[in-house]
């Protein structure tokens, strides 16, 4: 964080809250595919159906958000000065993915993901004093809301073979 960072006042500007959301599925979306890619390399062909699927979900939200801010000039704001700080939430940390990992490991991982931009959304949404920014930050907590749901049902429906991690006697020294 930087110095006189304003990370814990709210956020009550519409171009503000463009830009965090521009930022958060931007690497969520990019995220995702990459981590979709290398499920596929290993061929663990499910758990890449999920990252494919948020990928694409999350591409979805991005294009909409580029749509919406074509005709605005948004803020600059330094990546150390996002109100998330570090990742932004949806952002799947690299190393918190194997490709030993199993279905439901990696559905669970996805969830806490869209769990914490949700709650992003929802902290935006009351916080700030701005009924503009209120009403868009609730309309991104819902579709979050709807991801959280989708894997809560994959969650759901995962068998005891879904919660066993790939077994691999010599795994590779990198996942590059």
């Amino acid at each position: 964080m930087s110095e006189g960072s304003t990370q814990d006042q709210p956020i009550n500007s519409l171009g503000v809250l463009l830009a965090h959301a521009l930022a958060m599925e931007t690497d969520a979306a990019e995220r995702y595919g990459e981590l979709a890619d290398q499920m596929e390399m290993h061929r663990k062909a499910d758990v890449a159906g999920i990252f494919r699927r948020l990928a694409k979900a999350e591409q979805k939200h991005l294009d909409e958000l580029e749509e919406m801010c074509a005709e605005m000039d948004l803020p600059h704001i330094a990546p150390w000065d996002f109100k998330w700080g570090g990742e932004s939430p949806e952002a799947i940390a690299v190393d918190r993915v194997s490709y030993q990992m199993s279905v439901k490991g990696a559905v669970l991982l996805a969830l806490h993901h869209e769990k914490l931009a949700y709650g992003f959304y929802s902290h935006v949404a009351n916080q700030t004093s701005d009924g503009e920014v209120r009403r868009l930050a609730r309309q991104f907590a819902d579709e979050e809301l709807q991801h959280v749901a989708w894997l809560e049902e994959w969650r759901d429906k995962c068998g005891p073979d879904d919660e066993k991690p790939f077994d691999d006697p010599d795994p590779p020294l990198s996942q590059e």
